[in-house]
C-alpha cells in the first residue's frame, strides 16, 4: 500500500482536516453498515490528517498533542462512525505503550517514524483459547539467524483489515509472552471479515491466522512481567469510554435530525408539529443532557490520565491506580448514559423511527456492544474497593 506523505503541522492543525473527512465519514456510516461495507477509503483519509500521530513527541517529529486532544478525536470520529473509531484503537494504543513504561528508546526509534509516515497498526491479540481472553495459544519460534516462526490464530483481531502492520501476542519458547509487530500483508498472514457481533459490524475485528509467518528479530519485543498497573492499559479502557460518548453524539445529532425532518406527532398529541411536543423535545433534552454529562466525566478522566504521564508518574502505583478508578468511573457513567441515550432515541418518533433504512438501530447496537467488551459490574466493584479499601484496581488489562 501506497502511503501518502502527512501533513506537518500542530494539533489543531491535524484535528481541523479531520473535520471534513469526518463530515463525509457521517453520510456514509448508516448505508455502509447496512451493507457491510468496510470504511477504507475513510480509515486512509483519517491517516492523512495526521491525526494518527497526535500523541507522537515533538523531539521525534511528531506535533506533542496530550491524552485529551486524542480522546477529543476519537469522540469527533466516534460521532459519524463507533466502528471506525474502534478500529482505530490498537493502533492509538500502541503509541501510547510506546510512550509509556511499556516502551523504550529504542522502541520508539524503531516504530514511531512508520507511524509517523501514516501507517496504521491493527492488533491481534485475543484467542479462543483457554480459560480466558488473555489467554495465549499463538506460538513464535527460533529459526535460527536472527529469525522466527509465528504460528497461531486470533479470533478476534480489532483493525487488522485496515492495517499496514499488526500487532501480535504470542509465547516463545520459553514461555515469555511477546509482542510481534509485522505487516498486515506478510506471506503467511490471513485475515477473515468474520466478526459476528450485532454492533460494531465495521471494526475488521474478525479472525486473523499466522501459517509459519517469518519474522526479523527488530519486530519482536517482550511483554513485562512485572504485573504492574500501565497507564497505557487505562488508555485502553479510556479509549472505549470515548467511543461510547461518540455514539451518545451521534444519536443526539440523528434524533435532532428526525425531529427536525420526519417526525410527527401522535394522532392525540398537545401540538401540531413534533418540534413543539412537549414529550418529544424532553426525549431530546434529556439525550442532550446525558450526552454533556457523559462528555465531560470522560474528559476529566483523560486530564487525570494526563497528569500521571506529565508528572513523571508513570511508574507510581497508587498515581496510576487512581487515574484508573476515574476512568472507570468514566465508564460507569458514560456507557450507562449513552445506553439510555440510544434507547431513547426511539422516544422521538414512534414506530417510523425504527424503519430500516435509517438504521438508527445501529447506535443501541454499538454502545451494547462496546459496553460488553468489559463487566461494568467489576467498574463498580473496583471503585467501590478504592474508595471504601483503597484497594488498588486489578491488573488485568481492563482497567
Amino acid at each position: 500500500m501506497t502511503i501518502t506523505t502527512l501533513p506537518v503541522g500542530s494539533v489543531a492543525d491535524r484535528r481541523a482536516l479531520l473535520q471534513s473527512v469526518v463530515e463525509t465519514l457521517g453520510e456514509h456510516d448508516a448505508q455502509y453498515e447496512l451493507t457491510r461495507t468496510l470504511h477504507h477509503e475513510a480509515i486512509r483519509a483519517i491517516s492523512d490528517t495526521g491525526v494518527l500521530a497526535l500523541r507522537i513527541p515533538r523531539e521525534h517529529g511528531g506535533p506533542g498533542g496530550s491524552i485529551v486532544d486524542v480522546i477529543e478525536t476519537v469522540i469527533d470520529i466516534a460521532q459519524a462512525s463507533s466502528n471506525v473509531a474502534q478500529a482505530l484503537r490498537a493502533h492509538f494504543g500502541f503509541v501510547e505503550r510506546l510512550l509509556g513504561n511499556r516502551g523504550d528508546d529504542a522502541l520508539r526509534a524503531r516504530w514511531f517514524p512508520d507511524v509517523l509516515s501514516g501507517k496504521i497498526v491493527g492488533n491481534a491479540i485475543t484467542e479462543a483459547v483457554g480459560a480466558s481472553p488473555a489467554a495465549i495459544g499463538t506460538t513464535l519460534r527460533s529459526i535460527g539467524d536472527g529469525r522466527y516462526r509465528l504460528d497461531g490464530k486470533k479470533f478476534y483481531s480489532t483493525g487488522t483489515l485496515y492495517a499496514d502492520l499488526i500487532a501480535v501476542s504470542a509465547e516463545r519458547e520459553d514461555g515469555r509472552e511477546v509482542h510481534v509487530i509485522i505487516p498486515a500483508d506478510r506471506q503467511g498472514v490471513t485475515l477473515f471479515d468474520d466478526w459476528d457481533g450485532f454492533g460494531q459490524r465495521l471494526t475488521a475485528s474478525g479472525a486473523t491466522t499466522f501459517d509459519a509467518v517469518p519474522v526479523h528479530e527488530d519486530e519482536v519485543s517482550l511483554v513485562p512481567v512485572d504485573h504492574r498497573l500501565a497507564h497505557s492499559q487505562t488508555f485502553l479502557q479510556l479509549y472505549l469510554t470515548a467511543v461510547a460518548v461518540g455514539i451518545a453524539k451521534g444519536a443526539l445529532r440523528d434524533a435532532i435530525w428526525f425531529v427536525q425532518n420526519k417526525a410527527r406527532p401522535a394522532a392525540h398529541a398537545l401540538t401540531p408539529s413534533a418540534t413543539q411536543d412537549p414529550f418529544i423535545l424532553q426525549a431530546v433534552g434529556e439525550i442532550a443532557a446525558w450526552t454533556s454529562t457523559a462528555t465531560a466525566v470522560t474528559l476529566g478522566a483523560a486530564a487525570a490520565l494526563d497528569h500521571v504521564v506529565n508528572s513523571g508518574q508513570i511508574d507510581d502505583q497508587q498515581a496510576i491506580g487512581a487515574a484508573a478508578i476515574e476512568v472507570a468511573k468514566a465508564q460507569l457513567v458514560a456507557e450507562r448514559l449513552t445506553l439510555d441515550a440510544t434507547q431513547r432515541l426511539f422516544d422521538t418518533g414512534g414506530a417510523s423511527a425504527t424503519a430500516r433504512t435509517l438504521n438508527l438501530d445501529r447506535h443501541w447496537r454499538n454502545a451494547r456492544t462496546i459496553a460488553s467488551h468489559n463487566p461494568l459490574a467489576y467498574k463498580a466493584w473496583a471503585t467501590g474497593d478504592f474508595v471504601v479499601n483503597g484497594a488498588l484496581p486489578p491488573n488485568s488489562g481492563y482497567f
